[in-house]
């Protein structure tokens, strides 16, 4: 029964490469420059004063506090690095995980920053992103089963930068989530603060970076969007139109050297694709581009880079080359998945001049309630037990009925030892009859064993009850509760002092750990 600590990683990470890359395995040290263990100072050639401005304009306009505003004017000194992370912008913040790389980040540059060295914690709000579906709710808990609540989102498909919040769908929303959530001394505030964060928002990109300025804007966490910077990366969108396939090769290229190690590769491109967007729309290459039907020719296109770099965005192979080409990097702090998707990146920085930055892994988290935690102790278990409640549910009442069954079983095997002896004394063929009966006394009671617990089962409603409660609070849908759970089910209930616990708790783990937190602790 383990009610502190940590959840080992080769349970919760599925991910070969990543589990392979926290090892610091050999196998894949040609696709890291370096591992997170090694320090690794990294050049930088944009104008760091042209960088601040940007910075600067972006986090005034989202009311930054004044230690973010001094973490931007520190990076005026060329020995002053960024440690980043990101993710796409979710409404309300999205689900805990962001907080907590967000909090990694944090957590990091105060680890590093000592010896008269500084580095300053920075979030990428990707909110150029356009799949909305994985961003248009959130999950809260609603009588111990997750609750998703919607936000309506009108029109195809759009950045987050380009979503309108809609007063009266965010007041609805609010509601809806009052509805949801338990009262609390906190509650009150939480939702008043929301509403006001909403109404100085223009688009969910916006609302997403106040949120995190609000939550962790006094840690001086710096937030930007990638669309703020486009000016700055006109060079790179230039040689990926210049040379239009040659990232797509060099991507198939490293997905083929995984594949001969024995690993799955992330990322598989179609020979013809570009890894930028127009527009948001995808962009191919047969000699000449092609924009979903309509041509172009690569003059087109640097033209039209040059009067407007803000129709140009990258995707998933291109995004982290934007990100640190634009950015003083020295560490990027990543989830599992992320640190797979990296290991088909190296020769992507090679080849635009860029040094990969370190990864660090993120810290992880699964907060335990007290009401969870009394059943974890009712019934002697283990966190991960609850990952499948059905099993569970069946083994413990096995358990119930095994000594019962045990004890029969071993009392018929000796009734059975006997009468098979005083058979074969009479007749010797009989062995293999009596064998062949003995084997169905013993399926019989299996049989009659699944039977009972079946029957225990109906029975024993409560403990069926409990354990399905406790699951879905720990792994709401089956999955990790980080992966679901928005922090607004915990700030609601603990109020902000929730965000300093878990601060706390990081501070103290090791490197992508994944801690269990008890609250109230």
């Amino acid at each position: 029964m383990k009610l502190e600590g940590s959840l080992p990683l080769t349970q919760i990470i599925s991910e070969p490469i990543t589990l392979d890359y926290l090892d610091n395995s050999s196998k894949l040290r040609e696709f890291f420059p370096a591992h997170f263990t090694q320090r690794k100072p990294r050049k930088f050639k944009i104008d760091r004063k042209i960088l601040a401005k940007y910075l600067r304009d972006y986090n005034e306009k989202m009311n930054a506090p004044s230690r973010v505003m001094e973490n931007i004017d520190s990076l005026l000194d060329e020995d002053v690095y960024v440690v980043v992370t990101g993710q796409q912008p979710g409404i309300f913040g999205g689900p805990l995980y962001t907080i907590y790389k967000a909090f990694s980040a944090i957590i990091i540059c105060n680890r590093l920053s000592h010896g008269g060295r500084r580095f300053v914690p920075l979030f990428w709000n990707a909110s150029e992103d356009h799949d909305l579906s994985e961003v248009e709710h959130i999950y809260l808990m609603n009588k111990n089963r997750p609750c998703k609540i919607h936000f309506s989102i009108k029109g195809g498909s759009r950045s987050a930068s380009e979503v309108k919040l809609d007063p009266r769908e965010m007041e609805k929303v609010i509601q809806r989530i009052d509805e949801v959530s338990p009262q609390s001394e906190f509650k009150d505030k939480i939702l008043k603060n929301l509403k006001l964060l909403a109404g100085r928002s223009e688009n969910l990109g916006d609302f997403f970076s106040r949120l995190l300025l609000f939550f962790l804007g006094e840690e001086g966490l710096v937030l930007i969007e990638p669309r703020i910077l486009r000016p700055l990366m006109i060079p790179l969108f230039k040689k990926m139109i210049q040379h239009p396939l040659r990232s797509t090769e060099l991507i198939n290229q490293m997905a083929a050297q995984l594949k001969k190690r024995g690993y799955s590769p992330r990322i598989h491109k179609m020979s013809h694709l570009c890894n930028f967007f127009l527009k948001r729309k995808r962009v191919t290459y047969n000699g000449k581009f092609f924009v979903e039907e309509r041509p172009f020719s690569s003059q087109d296109l640097l033209k039209r880079l040059e009067e407007n770099p803000f129709d140009f965005s990258s995707n998933v192979v291109t995004r982290p080359i934007t990100q640190d080409y634009t950015l003083p990097t020295y560490a990027y702090v990543a989830g599992p998945s992320e640190i797979a998707y990296f290991a088909q990146l190296g020769k992507i920085y090679h080849e635009f001049g860029i040094e990969m930055p370190l990864l660090y892994p993120r810290f992880g988290a699964t907060i335990l309630e007290n009401k969870v935690a009394k059943i974890i102790k009712k019934y002697h278990l283990d966190i991960l037990d609850l990952k499948s409640p059905t099993s569970l549910i069946k083994k413990l009442l096995k358990k119930e009925v095994k000594p019962l069954f045990s004890s029969a079983r071993g009392d018929i095997s000796k009734a059975l030892l006997s009468l098979g002896q005083a058979a074969s004394q009479v007749d010797k063929t009989l062995e293999d009859s009596f064998e062949a009966s003995q084997k169905k006394i013993f399926r019989e009671i299996d049989s009659l064993e699944k039977r009972v617990v079946r029957s225990l089962e109906k029975q024993n409603s409560l403990m069926k009850s409990q354990i399905y409660n406790a699951a879905e609070n720990l792994f709401p849908l089956g999955d990790l509760q980080e992966r679901k759970i928005n922090p607004l089910e915990y700030l609601i209930k603990f109020g902000y002092d929730f965000l300093k616990v878990i601060q706390g708790k990081f501070s103290s783990s090791s490197y992508g750990e994944h801690r269990i937190i008890t609250f109230p602790g």
